[in-house]
């Protein structure tokens, strides 16, 4: 039996930011995020991090991102932008390209980006590298981060909205982070037996789970805290 209303489509157009809001000036949002592991893989993508087809994933309540987003208003936007990336408490510049595309891809749908310096302070429940997701946690935490800058200037905005363009957002960084910014079974990629499903966010899985599903724990035993 179907559990959800509502099974209307968003579009990339849809979550282009008003540019009439007025946006803070600064101030702190922390967003942990949990990993996923699929049931469902997806066999690569296509351009623009759309997914060669549907996915389902389940999220995990003990491998999680926590990232803190500390943002103050800059006097003149620079021509790149200005952020510095803490890892577990240490800077890790290694990891900064990824987050310029990141932004660079993001950058049409939250324009304010280059009117902020950001500090990402991002710590992990789990061990980086260890063959767990950290990069779809990461991601959608950074998405729930910047989205909520936008979300307190717009006091119209509802859950419903947030959680998609959350998505949406996360995708661009890493696919699969699309499937990590709510809980427990998301389904990815357009599918005519999803109703509402989409390439370009995540949704709750619409139709009942069998009890068997929702007992599933993944076990993770750490031999060595060295990446993978």
């Amino acid at each position: 039996m179907c559990i959800f209303a509502q099974t209307f489509l968003m579009t990339e157009k849809d979550f282009i930011l008003d540019q009439r809001l007025e946006l803070p000036e600064s101030g702190k949002v922390t967003w942990k995020a949990p990993s996923n592991i699929a049931l469902v893989k997806y066999w690569g993508k296509k351009p623009n991090q759309i997914p060669a087809n549907p996915s389902i994933g389940f999220t995990l309540d003990a491998c999680a991102t926590t990232t803190v987003l500390s943002y103050g208003k800059m006097n003149t936007a620079p021509k790149d932008f200005s952020f510095d990336f803490l890892f577990e408490g240490k800077e890790k510049d290694d990891f900064k390209p990824k987050i310029v595309t990141f932004f660079e891809r993001i950058e049409i749908y939250l324009p304010f980006l280059r009117q902020y310096h950001f500090t990402i302070e991002t710590a992990n429940s789990f061990p980086h590298s260890s063959g767990i997701a950290s990069s779809a946690s990461g991601m959608a935490a950074l998405a729930l981060c910047l989205l909520s800058i936008e979300r307190q200037a717009d006091s119209k905005m509802g859950d419903d909205f947030f959680k998609r363009k959350a998505s949406f957002l996360a995708r661009l960084g890493s696919g699969s982070a699309c499937r990590s910014i709510e809980g427990d079974v998301i389904q990815w990629g357009k599918t005519p037996s999803i109703p509402g499903s989409s390439d370009v966010y995540g949704i709750k899985y619409p139709f009942d789970i069998h009890q068997n599903f929702k007992n599933f724990h993944d076990t993770i035993l750490l031999v060595h805290e060295g990446q993978k």
